[in-house]
């Protein structure tokens, strides 16, 4: 679905009038477009930390974005720290480049498992750790290098506006009505409309389960995870 395109068929503004007023051809002017994009920009964070839990080993990525979520910095001698994107919340990988110009990933760690001494080295990085939105590699480079940090990550969904058009949601489109019902429900909620409350959040309780279950089953290839079953102790008496 569009955000808001001529052809009503396909359009979440649309759908948002047909499901409070059971009408998606006229646009009703009690509920404005500000708001709407407002509540279903809510609804897409609402999605993405849904689609970030369901699957951790896909990594989802807003389809609209025009690039990968990968980021360079520049490796700077005896810097100490670097600031990760403005757009990141999910940390995957990290990789600064060696002496030789190799890339080799770093081990996450905490701070307070570092001794006194690798905080104060200097040499070529093993390992890091984050404080806030910077990462901080262990040892200290003792060298630079152009584009020297490479940082994969994950981010956010892209946001309407209000004057958007033909844009779309950056998941799968058998969910988008995901946000238009979430944002048909906030306008329920807001003006009292209890019969409306209780079905809408029916269907966005179904609706995020149906995303939970189809990202879950994107990583055939994942190992199979062993879980040991609790048994009462009476089950093994002699």
């Amino acid at each position: 679905m569009q955000f808001n395109p001529t052809d009503k068929s396909i359009s979440l503004v649309a759908d948002i009038d047909f499901l409070l007023f059971g009408d998606g051809e006229t646009f009703n002017t009690d509920y404005s477009l500000v708001d709407r994009a407002r509540n279903i920009n809510v609804a897409q964070d609402e999605a993405v930390a849904e689609l970030f839990k369901a699957d951790p080993n896909f990594m989802w990525d807003d389809t609209t974005n025009p690039d990968f979520p990968i980021a360079t910095l520049s490796l700077v001698e005896n810097r100490d720290n670097y600031v990760l994107p403005d757009a990141s919340l999910v940390f995957n990988r990290v990789r600064i480049k060696d002496e030789n110009g190799n890339f080799q990933t770093l081990t996450p760690c905490l701070r307070r498992e570092v001794s006194d001494s690798d905080l104060d080295n200097t040499g070529h990085p093993t390992k890091y750790y984050k404080i806030d939105n910077a990462i901080f590699p262990i040892p200290v480079p003792n060298y630079s290098s152009t584009n020297g940090i490479e940082i994969e990550f994950q981010r956010g969904a892209n946001h309407f506006v209000s004057t958007d058009t033909t844009k779309t949601p950056g998941f799968a489109s058998q969910f988008h009505q995901f946000l238009s019902v979430s944002a048909a429900l906030r306008y329920a909620i807001a003006n009292g409309m209890k019969e409306k409350v209780s079905f809408l959040s029916a269907e966005k309780e179904k609706i995020r389960l149906s995303i939970q279950e189809h990202y879950q089953r994107r990583s055939p290839d994942e190992r199979p995870k062993l879980r040991l079953k609790k048994q009462p102790i009476s089950n093994f008496r002699l």
